[in-house]
């Protein structure tokens, strides 16, 4: 409240002028500095505060939804994965060794038995502690083991108990985060929607399996250790996967998982792979018609020829599931014969996994036409996850495979290129200045996305939400836009053309430098949306309903938003109509009143289409999963408040920050110029009349002029032909011979003159200009001040500095305030608006897709359309400066960048340069999901992964090999 009172003090004081006043400016620049260090103060304080307690019904419903989601996406992974077809493959484990565990006094491990697959949940609950950690080599399936884990759990679950999630450890950094506030984003990101995550896990409702400690770099994992047991709870039940090796290093040189209990997993036997392979290999006639398969006469071979090296190194590869998975795969499926397998350059084991790896793809893709294609598009995937090292494929990062330039602006140079391509074209009907102006808004659009884009790291000490600090990217916008203020203020106008404060100047650098200023501004409407950043995916779903509305229903509901919409533009055009003082403004703006008007329909036509999707997608009571969307606040009135009351708050406080930085650098320096600034041009001969008027003779033969009173005027260097007009009402005014078409018509009388005419102008005032006739009368002006030389009008209306000072103070401010007011605004909209989504029916990264496609582009047309007919409005009806329009170009860029700069539209970027360069297909999200149905990728909620990492990391190989070769 403090900060929108601030900003209603801002605007009367600044309307009425009184910021020229030195004492008033600088009381109002104080009470704006405390209020913003009140505004920063609230921040810090709601995000320490939180959301308070929530409660256990709630809780409760939170649990069933997730629960419900996990069972889904990791029953549909055991099924695409064959799982189950015909039984899994018997796993075994045993007690490891006992210096791996902690001291039995900590944990009670004498209770573990040996076990296999199915057992695992009862070998957990026997332990005291709930807290197992699995072993094994790679390929020995110790994710099988942790979905099954899950699984069985989901099962047996009762009403209350803890949900499993299975958290993959690759993409978390320990040095960076903490393991809560890490398996918080998890969640959100997993299962898009689930912004509840952090209340779960702080109420202990959530079972954590963590698979693959190995998978986090090496210099990272003895601090994940002591986080893990530093950050849980005594008594806190999970599970652990790691490989054998990799955890016997940590033990060695760290420490161990306290009071857990450690198991490891055994090879399979050689029988039990044998017996799997036959049951599910293609059958094959035998010589007396009984049933055999082509592993039958191998697997015979290795029995009776048990020293033969191919025949032990495949007896060795077959002990590990990953391998036993991959021999099915590429030789129990398709037409190859296993008997290759017996060849001696198999002799090695590695050799032979190798060999398994690297056919398992072309097999998966048998039945394509080009299953080599495939291979490479998965091998720049490979190659792509690997410099990241991370497993997880997610549509949304894809935008790090791009090179530095595209990867840090992608989308920003992609629509600055369009804008150059249209500026250049536009070069004869708006001038050579257009492409300059456009390149530079480009720039500081750029500039001001990188910075506040990559602003603190966030660290151990201070991880993400930490509020403790500010991150310095705003202070370093802020000194841009004070460099830019000072660059404008020593390129500006120093006069008052028409009355009003101009902040450009004739050529083409101060455009620039303001088409710069400008950009960053833009890049400030971004971050107050929250645009800037790292690109992630929406976790809520444009709209607010809550029901499935018939098609009659939505197709009435998309022509009242039509209608309105037509309303409202025709409404704002009639405003700019009539907020023109100008006879012929009706005439004028027409063609404008019509644009606004179809923008306007169609604007809402696009936001009425978006609702339309979402009434048809959204139904959270759907009876698929049984479960109900926990209900947001059912107070209406709060929730908008506080949406628009957080969004206003942030938007003024940036503004005036904003508009502070970069007004009172200009300024400054428009004063000192203006100090600087001699009484008369420069070259002109001074003279002085007997009456006490000054007046200076230039060589193009114009007069400049000061009367007693202060007064200034000029004079024509000779005589011009003019026209005295005179209407109905009495009122009189001269202007040139070429307005008498515009001026004599109706019962106007005109009468011409002929004569030297002096243009004077009051003292203290840059408007209502008048006209001393040759007979001496003096008249108002009609358009004598149009043909003025340059030179000659910037002399007339100069500006005093404390007259400029406070101008473009003011100008600051109102642009500033403005804009972030109401991007502000927009952004607490875009809030309200946004309803958490069934994360049972965004588990895909397709849906997670097409449910921040919809967001983004809403939120477009809502900055966009929001922006510029509030920002036209404000104009007109407060009769602000000209140069507010400005706004108007900001709001015309920000909402074309808001969708741009979405995940959708990061995705959209890295689709053009990847698949235009062939690195990956056009289709994109189609080929993922069919390599995923497929087998190749594994699903773990919004993104992919590969199968396993081994898997990854063969195709990564093979991928860089290949363009060596290439290279050579």
């Amino acid at each position: 409240m403090a900060v929108i009172v601030t900003g209603v003090v801002f605007a009367v004081t600044a309307h009425g002028g009184g910021l020229s006043k030195p004492e008033t400016l600088t009381s109002v620049l104080g009470f704006g500095v405390s209020v913003t260090g009140l505004a920063i103060n609230a921040f810090r304080s709601s995000a320490a505060d939180g959301t308070g307690p929530t409660s256990t019904e709630r809780l409760d419903r939170y649990c069933d939804q997730l629960a419900v989601a996990v069972r889904e996406q990791w029953q549909a992974e055991w099924r695409l994965r064959r799982l189950q077809d015909p039984d899994p493959l018997q796993v075994s484990w045993t007690l490891a060794e006992p210096w791996l565990a902690d001291r039995w006094d900590n944990a009670d491990t004498r209770t573990v038995l040996d076990g296999r697959l199915e057992h695992i949940t009862t070998v957990f609950k026997r332990v005291p502690s709930r807290r197992l950690v699995i072993l094994g080599g790679p390929g020995s399936g110790k994710t099988v083991l942790a979905v099954r884990f899950t699984l069985d759990v989901l099962q047996d679950r009762q009403p209350g108990e803890p949900v499993p999630v299975i958290f993959s450890l690759s993409g978390w950094r320990p040095d960076r985060e903490s393991l809560r506030g890490w398996m918080t984003a998890f969640l959100a990101a997993t299962y898009p929607g689930a912004t509840w995550g952090g209340d779960l896990l702080a109420a202990d409702r959530v079972l954590p399996v963590l698979d693959g400690l190995d998978e986090i770099p090496e210099p990272l994992r003895a601090q994940a250790v002591h986080r893990l047991n530093a950050e849980l709870d005594p008594g806190s039940p999970i599970l652990l996967t790691c490989r054998t090796q990799v955890y016997a290093d940590e033990v060695e040189t760290g420490d161990v998982f306290t009071a857990a209990a450690v198991a490891e997993l055994q090879p399979l036997s050689f029988d039990d792979a044998g017996a799997y392979l036959v049951r599910t290999a293609r059958p094959v006639r035998g010589p007396d018609g009984q049933r055999t398969t082509r592993w039958d006469p191998v697997l015979a071979h290795i029995r009776d020829h048990p020293n033969d090296p191919p025949g032990r190194a495949l007896r060795q590869v077959l002990g590990t599931p990953l391998m036993v998975a991959m021999a099915r795969s590429v030789y129990g499926e398709t037409t190859a014969d296993p008997a290759e397998l017996l060849d001696p350059r198999f002799s090695d084991p590695a050799t032979l996994e190798q060999h398994l790896l690297e056919a398992f793809v072309p097999a998966a893709f048998r039945d394509t036409p080009d299953p080599d294609r495939a291979c490479r598009w998965l091998g720049f995937l490979a190659v792509h996850l690997e410099r990241q090292h991370t497993r997880d494929l997610a549509w949304w990062q894809l935008r790090l495979a791009l090179p530095s330039p595209l990867r840090a602006l992608g989308p920003i140079l992609f629509l600055g290129s369009l804008a150059m391509a249209i500026s250049l074209a536009g070069v004869k009907l708006a001038g050579p200045g257009l492409p300059v102006v456009t390149a530079a808004a480009l720039v500081g659009v750029s500039i001001g996305y990188l910075v506040l884009a990559h602003g603190w790291k966030p660290t151990a000490l201070h991880p993400p939400g930490d509020q403790r600090r500010i991150p310095r990217a705003p202070f370093l916008a802020l000194a841009i836009a004070a460099c830019l203020g000072v660059v404008v203020g020593s390129t500006g106008a120093l006069s008052f053309p028409n009355g009003s404060f101009q902040p450009t100047a004739d050529g083409w650098l101060s455009p620039a430098a303001m088409a710069v200023a400008t950009g960053l501004a833009t890049a400030m409407v971004l971050a107050v949306i929250g645009i800037t950043g790292a690109p992630l995916p929406s976790t809520g779903s444009f709209g607010r309903s809550r029901r499935t509305f018939s098609p009659l229903r939505r197709t009435l509901s998309t022509a009242a938003l039509l209608l309105f919409g037509c309303a409202a533009g025709l409404i704002t055009a009639l405003v700019f109509v009539a907020g023109f003082g100008n006879p012929n403004a009706s005439t004028r703006w027409a063609p404008t009143a019509l644009l606004i008007t179809l923008a306007a329909a169609i604007g809402l036509g696009v936001l009425s289409g978006l609702l339309g999707v979402r009434a048809r997608r959204a139904n959270p009571q759907a009876p698929a999963t049984g479960v109900r969307v926990p209900a947001q606040d059912g107070r209406p009135l709060r929730r908008v408040s506080r949406a628009l009351g957080r969004g206003v708050a942030a938007g003024l406080v940036a503004g005036f920050c904003l508009g502070v930085t970069f007004g009172l650098p200009e300024a400054t320096v428009l004063a000192i110029r203006a100090d600087r600034q001699g009484a008369y041009p420069v070259g002109a001969v001074l003279h002085t009349l007997p009456n006490g008027t000054h007046y200076a003779d230039t060589p193009n033969g114009w007069w400049h002029g000061r009367l007693p009173d202060g007064s200034k005027f000029v004079r024509t260097p000779g005589s011009v032909h003019g026209i005295i007009a005179q209407d109905p009402d009495g009122s009189v005014y001269a202007g040139t011979a070429s307005s008498a078409k515009d001026i004599c018509t109706g019962q106007t009388r005109c009468t011409p003159f002929y004569g030297p005419v002096e243009l004077r102008l009051p003292r203290g005032r840059y408007d209502g200009e008048r006209v001393k006739l040759p007979s001496g009368d003096i008249v108002d002006d009609y358009d004598f001040e149009n043909e003025l030389p340059s030179r000659t009008e910037r002399w007339l209306y100069a500006g005093s500095p404390g007259h400029l000072f406070g101008d473009a103070v003011t100008f600051g401010l109102w642009a500033g305030l403005a804009i972030g007011l109401l991007s502000g605004i927009a952004a607490g909209l875009h809030r309200w608006l946004i309803a958490p989504v069934d994360i049972t029916r965004s588990l895909s990264p397709l849906a997670s897709l097409r449910s921040d496609r919809t967001t983004a582009a809403a939120r477009s047309v809502i900055v966009f359309y929001f922006g510029i007919f509030t920002t036209a409005l404000l104009v007109v009806l407060l009769k602000l400066p000209d140069s507010t329009y400005l706004a108007l170009i900001i709001w015309g860029l920000a909402g074309p960048l808001a969708l741009a700069l979405s995940a959708w539209g990061w995705l959209l970027t890295a689709r053009l340069w990847l698949c235009g360069t062939s690195r990956l297909p056009w289709r994109l999200m189609t080929f993922l999901d069919e390599a995923h149905t497929r087998g190749v990728l594994r699903q773990a909620g919004a993104v992919y992964q590969f199968r396993h990492a081994r898997l990854q990391e063969q195709l990564a190989t093979a991928a860089n090999h290949q363009q060596s070769r290439e290279l050579e």
